[in-house]
């Protein structure tokens, strides 16, 4: 009969595989691979990585997807509209700390108003287990889209407040 060591495990493995943006089946890519696809080298990807900036999807060799490639391709394209490289990875920087507090308060959330009314309303593990999995399903990519969509009204509405003045 599976127990709380059973129920961290399969929220472990969902979260292992809860990437919304990536593309189901796709080949997964390590660093060098990463560096291949986006022509940006590997020496500075490692760099981006160290500073809390490229952040892997999981502790394996091959942690990267397209999705990282589309997105590192995304701040070369910054680069190249002018935007000084000091300046980006300062903005990331401050994204990344902002992002880090918001995380942890989302998780916090989860787990007092999702997770631990499951645990507390139902007696077998495995079903205990499969709600929560179901709500992490669910929920993750509904915040993803939240942020997201937030993030773009802001710039949005920051950009035409820039216009206006």
């Amino acid at each position: 009969m599976p127990g709380a060591d059973d129920r961290e495990a399969a929220l472990s493995d969902a979260l292992a595989d809860a990437h919304p943006a990536d593309v189901a089946g796709e080949r997964d890519l390590t660093l060098a691979d990463l560096a291949e696809r986006t022509g940006i080298s590997l020496v500075v990807l490692e760099a981006l990585q160290r500073e809390g900036i490229l952040v892997p999807r999981n502790d394996s060799s091959a942690p990267w997807t397209q999705a990282d490639a589309d997105a590192v391709s995304a701040g070369l394209m910054l680069l190249e509209a002018g935007v000084p490289l000091s300046e980006l990875l300062a903005l990331a920087r401050e994204h990344d700390e902002a992002m880090r507090q918001i995380a942890e308060r989302a998780v916090d959330l989860f787990a007092r108003y999702v997770k631990d009314p499951i645990v507390g309303s139902e007696a077998d593990p495995g079903v205990v287990a499969e709600r929560m999995v179901g709500a992490l399903q669910a929920m993750l990519p509904a915040a993803s889209e939240v942020v997201a969509h937030h993030f773009r009204r802001r710039v949005i509405q920051a950009a035409r407040a820039r216009m206006s003045s």
